[in-house]
């Protein structure tokens, strides 16, 4: 027969003989195999004479049968015209192979006459999933491991930090820090509070990995809180020369949430602003308010981010230079995105490239059910 003459009858009796990837079951109204077109024979190893007036029962697993499933999947397909499910099945051999399959009740003049069942072998992609499924256990199993781990490691640290904090206190109380052991003690003292910072960081980080992270939200007047977070960075900026601007409305700004928390952010944003801008430079730290949202944004002149640690600047441990890194180890980022997103709100980053600064905004509801709360009137008269 030549194309021109193909008729659709004819062509789909070739589908059937031929398709490379389909097994075509044909079955009679009690289930009765009557027809194994398509790729039946290749996926099941079974020839077609092997299986005429066998049930459908024989591809099922032990497991499946003892459940009645074979009986299930025919019921619906009656009940609904289409039965649909993915499952092991067996080959000949006995080899299991995972196959997604359709079974189709056939009805003439509204009377159920038999089934068809196309099959198609997806072993392979559902290799695929177990094996994604098992990274993701692996990789479970790991972050819960590294979670105990810096756990433990804060514990430690913490430990080792009291006394240290307590002998620098009991040298200052004592006025022993006098002469060339001033610069000293004040070295040893600014770094142990640093490192307590990074501890503190570090817990958080564990604590919401670990789905403890508890807020205790507030309403406060957001624009207060910012001048004075700013003044917890000021020596750190007058060390370096640095101007540290603060610009917030005159209104009151009032924000519903985890007031610590918040401090936490603004902190870690302007304690990066201020190690990364040269000496010299220039930090500012607004607010504003976009609809139902506070906008918190801190920008500086400093040495900006590349292009390619832009896509990653948030996630744990990144850092542009380890060996640079002033300190830190890369987990003050992180911690804003987790506690930014813990408020349902979130955090970007905006840096035109290498040394011409950087900024941060944080976006954060007003209110937990997004209303705005108005302020308290406001006289601007001089």
């Amino acid at each position: 027969m030549s194309n021109n003459t193909l008729t659709p009858e004819h062509a789909l009796g070739l589908l059937w003989q031929q398709a490379p990837d389909f097994a075509f079951v044909l079955l009679d109204a009690g289930g009765t195999i009557i027809g194994w077109r398509g790729a039946s024979e290749a996926m099941f190893g079974y020839t077609e004479a092997e299986v005429l007036g066998q049930p459908l029962e024989l591809i099922f697993t032990e497991q499946d049968r003892a459940l009645g499933l074979h009986i299930l999947e025919k019921q619906v397909a009656v009940a609904t015209d289409r039965s649909e499910d993915d499952r092991w099945h067996l080959r000949k051999d006995g080899m299991k192979i995972w196959v997604a399959g359709s079974l189709v009740a056939l009805r003439e003049d509204g009377v159920h006459v038999g089934f068809a069942k196309v099959m198609c072998d997806r072993t392979n992609l559902r290799a695929q999933l177990d094996t994604t499924e098992n990274r993701l256990a692996h990789a479970h199993d790991a972050l819960r491991g590294r979670d105990i781990f810096f756990g433990r490691l804060t514990h430690e640290v913490r430990n080792a930090l009291g006394p240290i904090r307590s002998v620098t206190q009991l040298i200052e109380r004592k006025g022993l820090a006098t002469g060339d052991l001033q610069m000293p003690i004040s070295i040893v003292k600014r770094q142990v509070g640093q490192m307590a910072r990074m501890m503190d960081d570090l817990a958080e980080v564990v604590r919401f990995g670990a789905g403890k992270l508890r807020l205790e939200k507030q309403s406060f007047e957001l624009g207060a809180d910012l001048k004075e977070i700013a003044e917890t960075v000021r020596a750190e900026c007058d060390q370096k020369l640095q101007r540290l601007e603060v610009l917030v409305p005159q209104a009151p700004v009032i924000l519903h949430a985890d007031r610590e928390r918040v401090h936490q952010i603004v902190f870690n944003l302007l304690h990066n602003a201020s190690k990364y801008t040269p000496q010299g430079g220039r930090i500012w730290l607004q607010c504003t308010v976009e609809i139902d949202q506070a906008v918190i944004k801190v920008e500086d002149t400093g040495i900006g981010v590349p292009a390619s640690l832009l896509p990653v600047i948030f996630e744990l441990f990144t850092q542009e230079n380890p060996h640079q890194a002033g300190g830190g180890f890369g987990v003050g980022l992180s911690l804003v995105k987790d506690l930014v997103g813990a408020h349902g709100g979130f955090v970007e980053v905006r840096s035109p490239g290498k040394g011409q600064g950087s900024e941060f905004s944080v976006r954060l509801p007003l209110h937990a059910d997004g209303r705005l709360i108005p302020p308290d009137p406001v006289d601007f008269a001089v």
